[in-house]
């Protein structure tokens, strides 16, 4: 069943109280108010409402302080005050997106006329609410504006409950101004989260929760569907609304009750010009958070008009491959008759040189193969990063290279370190390079790119981006060479290995800007 428990205890509050609250009751006032004044309620309920009688057992009245309440007798008034009434359904299927400022410049209104009816919107990320999403006002207002239904959520970075308790107030200063017809989502999925301890995941979440719900919000938890059933107790779970994302099945395999399912998070819609995450819905937020103010949709949900997708995959101008000594002795002649143009050769990684650089080197020149290198990173600040720079520098200052330097940036280290402090690592490494006339790119999986460095990254230096067995990479900027797949077989080399296309002329560019040796 879908419906939470949270849902039901809010359902009681707005029936019973003849539908008087514009926001349901919230878990803290519940823990402080556990009978809901149930009774008095239902005297409301029967002296507003005289078309309507609840007949409940003398058990369940017999004397009105009794306590603990019969919550049997209390669910069959319930049914019973349902079952006279002809309001809006609690449930209703409902098509949505949520999006960040990686989606760019939204056009709402085509975004409305595709059939979306609800937008979550990211408010920002971290415990400063200086890291508020740098397009959440224009997407609210602009969401809001085009008649779509909102709600919005806050990525957390947060390793202690006082963190959680931080980014819960940062959430707060971001988003209260504005009003949602859809829940205030915790967003806890961070790799460097998944070393934590269940106990301490639920104390997090229970912390971020906790606050934003007792000044008033709807509260709701979105992961993906192992973080949700390994790291987060079930009674935690139990208090919030549940959004699970679990991508391209039929359902969630996600045990537990859960109001939202995020299906895709490479969805193509009009008005939005990259990839965007699509979901379901299949409780009526509006209607159960704002009550007063719900206005019945006269039309019913209609499928979502997605962007037409290029039915063949672009190529770019070249294919070539990623080679490092873990592919063995290459014969570069076969790999040539095999159409690799070029191949970017490992030269290193943290301070040490990779034992089969030189040969790797030699064999490409033999062959007639273009060539670049990259140096897979162990830095975790910017010094490391400086220093591995200079290890790089010496072991390929000799070499003249047609494609550019990458720095590797996709050790599991590296998802331990803040956004900010990736990003200082990366500007090390490539600032060094690019002040000796080398053109100095950076290489990692298109989720580490897309959360761990800062976009002004990617408005100095191009990017190699893997992502496999996609049609394209779910990469929010540009990108100049795409590893497409970590299992290709090459003439000449054994094993499988990783593949890319690249979208530029690498050597005319290296060649008339004389950089790289040239």
């Amino acid at each position: 069943m879908i419906l939470s428990k949270k849902i039901i205890s809010s359902v009681l509050s707005v029936v019973l109280t003849g539908m008087s609250m514009s926001i349901p009751m919230t878990h803290a006032e519940k823990q402080t108010n556990p009978s809901v004044n149930i009774y008095n309620t239902i005297n409301e309920i029967e002296s507003k409402e005289e078309s309507v009688r609840v007949s409940l057992p003398d058990s369940a009245v017999s004397d009105k302080t009794d306590i603990p309440f019969n919550v049997f007798d209390i669910y069959q008034a319930h049914q019973s005050y349902m079952a006279n009434l002809s309001g809006p359904s609690l449930y209703r299927k409902a098509n949505g997106i949520d999006v960040s400022q990686w989606q760019g410049d939204v056009d709402w209104n085509l975004v409305k006329e595709s059939g979306v009816e609800f937008a979550i919107v990211r408010a920002g990320y971290g415990n400063l609410s200086s890291q508020e999403d740098p397009m959440f006002r224009k997407n609210m207002e602009g969401a809001q504006a085009a008649g779509l239904n909102c709600g919005t959520y806050w990525y957390s970075y947060a390793l202690t409950v006082e963190e959680a308790y931080q980014e819960a107030e940062a959430c707060y200063e971001v988003i209260k101004d504005y009003d949602f017809n859809y829940p205030v989502y915790f967003d806890i999925e961070d790799y460097t989260q998944i070393y934590l301890s269940p106990a301490e995941i639920s104390a997090i979440v229970e912390a971020f929760c906790s606050t934003l719900e007792a000044k008033g919000y709807y509260v709701g938890v979105y992961s993906y569907t192992n973080f949700l059933t390994t790291k987060i107790y079930p009674h935690v779970l139990d208090k919030y609304d549940i959004w699970v994302a679990h991508f391209d099945v039929e359902s969630p395999d996600y045990s537990g009750n859960y109001g939202m399912w995020q299906y895709s998070s490479t969805g193509r819609i009009n008005g939005i010009s990259n990839y965007v995450d699509l979901n379901y819905s299949y409780i009526n937020y509006p209607y159960l958070i704002s009550p007063d103010t719900y206005v019945e949709p006269t039309t019913p949900s209609k499928p979502i008009v997605t962007t037409p997708v290029q039915s063949d995959v672009d190529k770019g101008l070249a294919s070539g491959v990623y080679i490092s000594s873990e592919n063995g002795n290459i014969d570069w002649e076969k790999a040539a008759d095999s159409a690799v143009d070029y191949a970017i050769v490992c030269a290193g990684s943290g301070e040490n040189k990779d034992i089969n650089f030189e040969k790797n080197m030699s064999g490409t020149i033999n062959a007639g193969i273009d060539k670049g290198i990259y140096w897979y990173s162990k830095a975790q600040s910017a010094e490391d990063a400086y220093e591995e720079a200079k290890a790089c520098y010496e072991v390929i200052k000799d070499y003249k290279l047609e494609y550019p330097i990458y720095y590797d940036m996709e050790d599991e280290s590296l998802l331990n370190l803040s956004l900010e402090e990736n990003t200082a690592i990366a500007e090390a490494f490539c600032s060094y390079f690019e002040s000796r006339g080398y053109y100095v790119a950076i290489s990692s999986y298109a989720n580490f790119l897309n959360y761990k460095l800062h976009a002004s990254v990617y408005e100095k230096y191009d990017v190699c981006v893997a992502h496999f067995d996609v049609h394209e990479p779910a990469f929010y900027y540009n990108f100049a060479m795409w590893m497409y797949t970590n299992s290709a077989m090459i003439n000449g080399i054994s094993g499988s290995v990783k593949s890319t296309y690249c979208y530029l002329d690498f050597p005319t560019i290296m060649e008339e800007a004389h950089l790289n040796g040239y």
